[in-house]
C-alpha cells in the first residue's frame, strides 16, 4: 500500500446513518490513525455531524476531525437556522444539497414527473439567480470561516454558489466530485471555478465504480493543476473499500499515470490541510 502518512480524507460517510454503512465513526478513526493519516471530515446526508466530530476529536486527539451540515430536506433545506446551530456546535463544513438536489434526482430518475421533481431542492429562481436563502447561508458560512462545498447540485448552480460564496467572503470552496455524472463540470466549468478560487474535488468512489476511468481523472487533474485539486474517498458504502485502502489504491494508480509523490502530497495533504483550517 502507498503510505498515507500525514494525509487527509475530507469526504467520508461512516455510521450512524439512515443508510447502511461499512464502518462506524470509531472504526474509521482507528483505521486512519493506524494508516498514519492526519485528519478526516465525517459527512452525513441527512443530519449534522459537528457533535459526532467533537466526540471523536476528544477520543482521538492525534487525529484532526471535523463535521458540518448538508442542506438536504431533513435539515430544512436551505435553512439558515440549521446552519447557525451547526456553527454553534463547532461545524466547519457546509455542503449544498446532495441526495435531495433536484438535478441529482432527475439524473438518477430521468422519468420522474414534474410534480415529484419539484419536491426536491433547486437553488436558482425562474430568472436563474440564486435564492436569497442561499446567499444568507453563505454569509453565515463566511462569518464562521466554514468551508463551503457544492454537494450534488448542478454545475450551473455550483458556479453561481462559488461566485456568491467568494462575494460573501468565504475563503474555502470545494467543487464536490466534479467528475460525477450527476453533477458533472465540463473543462470550462472547472477552470471557471478555479478562477473564482475554488478547489476541484475528485473522489475514489467515481473511479472505483467505473464512472471515471483513471486516465480521464488524470486528464482532469492536469487540466486545473494539482494545486487546485482535492482527492477524497467518498467511501462508506458497504461494497466499497475502506477509505485508507481506496486512497492508497488511487495514489498508486495516479503514480502509474505519471504523477509524482509531491503531486500526491499536494492533493492529499497540503490542500486538504488548508481546507480544514487551523481551528480543527
Amino acid at each position: 500500500m502507498y503510505s498515507l502518512k500525514g494525509f487527509y480524507d475530507l469526504h467520508v460517510h461512516p455510521s450512524p446513518d439512515v443508510k447502511k454503512r461499512k464502518f462506524t465513526d470509531l472504526e474509521l478513526a482507528a483505521r486512519l490513525l493506524e494508516a498514519g493519516m492526519k485528519g478526516v471530515v465525517i459527512k452525513n446526508h441527512f443530519s449534522e455531524t459537528a457533535c459526532r466530530a467533537a466526540l471523536l476529536q476528544q477520543q482521538f486527539p492525534q487525529l484532526k476531525v471535523a463535521g458540518g451540515i448538508v442542506l438536504n430536506r431533513p435539515n430544512g433545506g436551505i435553512n439558515p437556522y440549521a446552519v447557525e446551530n451547526c456553527i454553534a456546535l463547532g461545524g466547519k463544513f457546509l455542503w449544498m444539497p446532495t441526495l435531495d438536489a433536484r438535478t441529482y434526482q432527475l439524473c438518477k430518475h430521468p422519468d420522474m414527473k414534474r410534480e415529484e421533481a419539484e419536491k426536491y431542492l433547486y437553488l436558482l429562481d425562474e430568472r436563474g439567480n440564486l435564492l436569497p436563502a442561499v446567499r444568507e447561508v453563505l454569509y453565515l458560512a463566511a462569518q464562521a470561516d466554514m468551508t463551503v462545498a457544492t454537494g450534488h447540485i448542478s454545475a450551473e448552480e455550483g458556479k453561481k454558489v462559488a461566485a456568491a460564496a467568494r462575494e460573501a467572503g468565504v475563503r474555502k470552496i470545494i467543487i464536490t466530485h466534479a467528475d460525477n455524472p450527476a453533477d458533472f463540470y465540463t473543462d470550462a466549468d472547472q477552470l471557471a471555478c478555479v478562477k473564482m478560487g475554488a478547489v476541484i474535488e475528485h473522489c475514489c468512489f467515481n473511479v472505483f465504480t467505473g464512472q471515471t476511468p483513471i486516465g480521464e481523472l488524470a486528464r482532469q487533474i492536469r487540466l486545473v493543476g494539482c494545486d487546485n485539486v482535492l482527492l477524497s474517498s467518498d467511501f462508506g458504502q458497504p461494497g466499497s473499500p475502506y477509505p485508507e485502502e481506496g486512497l492508497s489504491q488511487l495514489a498508486e494508480a495516479l503514480l502509474g499515470e505519471g504523477f509524482t509523490p509531491s503531486d500526491l502530497e499536494t492533493m492529499l495533504k497540503t490542500n486538504p490541510e488548508k481546507l480544514m483550517g487551523t481551528s480543527c
